[in-house]
C-alpha cells in the first residue's frame, strides 16, 4: 500500500508527462501550441499541488453533490494494515518501525529540497542585483512608444518596466510581481525597426503568459522531486514550448521573408554571451542549445490543423489518468482504543520504542462483510437481495452485525459467510461468535 502522498504526487505528474510525450507526434500536427503548453502546466500542477492530501475532502464534496457516486468512488477499507501507525496513550507516543523509516526518508528529502531551493534563491538575488545595477542606459522615446504600443495590443495592464543595459547582450525578462524587460543598447545597424518590434513583443508575450512564474514553479518541482528524472524533462519541455509559443504569436500573420529575418536574428543572438539562459529570466533565446534552436526553426515552418474536439478529449483523458493515479493514495485511518475488554480482537504492532499491544475493536458499519484479505464491505438492509441473472462468484469471509438493546447495551454477532464479487450478495453460514455488552461503546 502506498502511504506517502509525496510519491503519489510524483507519480501522477509523471503519468501526465508520459502521456504528453506519447501523443506529441500527433500534437505537433493537429494540436495548437497553447494545448501543449496547457498540458505541461497540468503536469506541473500535479507535481506541486498535494491532491492526495485533500483527496478525502474532494470525495466528500463529490458525495454531497452526487450521492450516486458513493458506490463508484468508495473503496473497501482494510483494518489489518498496521505497517504505518502512530499510537498515543496519553503520556507516550509510539511509532511503528515502517512509519519511522518513511519519516526519516521524508526528512532527508526535505533537507535536500531546502538546500536546492536555497541555492536557486541565492542565484536569483545575485542575478537580480547585477541586472538592476547595470541597467542605467536611458531608453529612447521611440523605443518606449513601441513598447507601450505592444502592451496595449496584448492588453497587458500590469506595470512593466523597460530598462537598457550593456550587461545583457540579448533581451531578457525577469520578475514575477514587478516584471522588467531589459534590452541591450542596439543601434539601427544591428537590428531594424520591425525586428526590434518583434523582439519586444516576444518579451511582452512572456509577461502576458506569466512564463517567469511558470519557470519558477518548474524549478520548485525539481527541488521537491529531485529524485524523479521526469521533472527535469518537464522543465526543459516547458522552457522550449514557452519560447516556441511566443514565436508563433509574434509571427502570426507574417510573410515568409519576415519569418526568415526573425529566424536569422535568433541565430545572430545565439552567438552572444549573455544571461538569457538563466533559470530566473526568460528571453528571446530561451534554451540556447543547438537542438533547441533547430526545433524552434522547424516549428516556425510547421502548419498545424487544429483539431479542437480531439484535443479536448485528449486533455480530459490525460487529466483523468492523472486523477486516477492520485486515487492510489490511501489516507490514514484513526482507530480508537476502548479498553482491555476488547483484547480478543487486538492487533500486534512492532514499535521502535518497545512493544505495545494495541487492543481495539472497530465497527465501521452496523452490518458489514470482511473477506479473507481484510477488506470491509458495508451491508445495507435493503441491498442484499440475490439477483437471479447473476452467475455468483463467491469469496469467503465473515459477516458482523451490531444491534443495540433497550438497556443501553448491544450485541455483536459474527457469522461465516460468502460474498459474490459480481453483485455483492451475501450468503450467511454458521454462527461463529456472539458477544453481548452491558454498555455499548461502539
Amino acid at each position: 500500500m502506498l502511504t506517502n502522498f509525496l510519491l503519489i504526487m510524483s507519480l501522477s505528474g509523471s503519468v501526465i508527462l508520459l502521456l504528453y510525450l506519447l501523443v506529441s507526434p500527433i500534437a505537433k500536427r493537429y494540436f495548437s501550441l497553447a494545448w501543449r503548453y496547457r498540458i505541461l502546466k497540468i503536469a506541473l500542477a500535479f507535481y506541486l499541488i498535494p491532491f492526495p492530501a485533500v483527496l478525502p475532502e474532494i470525495r466528500d464534496s463529490i458525495f454531497g453533490f452526487c450521492p450516486l457516486a458513493v458506490d463508484l468512488l468508495s473503496r473497501p477499507v482494510s483494518l489489518m494494515n498496521t505497517s504505518y501507525a502512530i499510537y498515543a496513550d496519553g503520556g507516550s507516543l509510539y511509532v511503528s518501525s515502517g512509519l519511522e523509516k518513511m519519516l526519516i526518508f521524508i526528512l532527508g528529502m526535505g533537507v535536500l529540497s531546502f538546500a536546492v531551493i536555497s541555492w536557486y534563491a541565492l542565484r536569483y538575488w545575485k542575478m537580480r542585483k547585477i541586472c538592476l545595477n547595470y541597467s542605467d542606459i536611458p531608453v529612447g522615446q521611440k523605443q518606449q512608444d513601441i513598447f507601450h504600443s505592444i502592451k496595449n495590443e496584448l492588453d497587458i495592464r500590469r506595470n512593466v518596466k523597460l530598462l537598457c543595459s550593456e550587461y545583457c547582450k540579448v533581451p531578457i525578462t525577469m520578475g514575477i510581481c514587478s516584471p522588467t524587460v531589459i534590452i541591450p543598447p542596439w543601434n539601427r545597424d544591428e537590428v531594424d525597426q520591425d525586428l526590434y518590434h518583434d523582439v519586444l513583443k516576444h518579451e511582452l508575450v512572456h509577461i502576458k503568459h506569466r512564463d517567469v512564474l511558470i519557470r519558477f514553479l518548474g524549478i520548485a518541482a525539481i527541488a521537491v522531486h529531485w529524485f524523479n528524472p521526469f521533472t527535469y524533462i518537464l522543465y526543459n519541455e516547458i522552457l522550449n514550448i514557452s519560447e516556441i509559443y511566443c514565436d508563433s504569436i509574434v509571427l502570426r500573420g507574417k510573410e515568409e521573408q519576415e519569418r526568415k529575418a526573425y529566424g536569422e536574428l535568433l541565430l545572430k543572438l545565439a552567438v552572444q554571451k549573455s544571461m538569457a539562459s538563466n533559470e530566473f529570466a526568460v528571453g528571446i533565446l530561451g534554451g540556447n542549445s543547438k537542438r533547441a534552436f533547430k526545433r524552434r526553426i522547424v516549428e516556425m515552418k510547421t502548419v498545424r490543423k487544429n483539431k479542437r474536439i480531439l484535443s479536448a478529449l485528449i486533455t480530459a483523458l490525460i487529466s483523468l489518468m492523472g486523477g486516477l493515479t492520485v486515487c492510489a493514495y490511501d489516507p490514514p485511518v484513526n482507530i480508537t482504543d476502548h479498553g482491555p475488554v476488547y483484547a480478543e480482537q487486538g492487533f500486534d504492532f512492532q514499535f521502535t520504542v518497545g512493544e505495545l499491544k494495541l487492543e481495539v475493536e472497530e465497527l465501521p458499519y452496523e452490518q458489514f462483510f470482511v473477506d479473507d484479505a481484510g477488506n470491509v464491505y458495508e451491508i445495507k438492509g435493503d441491498s442484499n437481495d440475490t439477483r437471479a441473472a447473476c452467475k455468483h462468484k463467491y469469496v469467503a469471509g465473515t459477516t458482523t452485525s451490531h444491534s443495540k438493546n433497550s438497556s443501553g447495551g448491544c450485541t455483536v454477532t459474527v457469522y461465516e459467510a460468502q460474498r459474490c464479487l459480481l453483485c455483492g450478495y451475501i450468503k450467511k453460514g454458521d454462527k461463529i461468535n456472539l458477544i453481548t455488552y452491558e454498555k455499548c461503546l461502539h
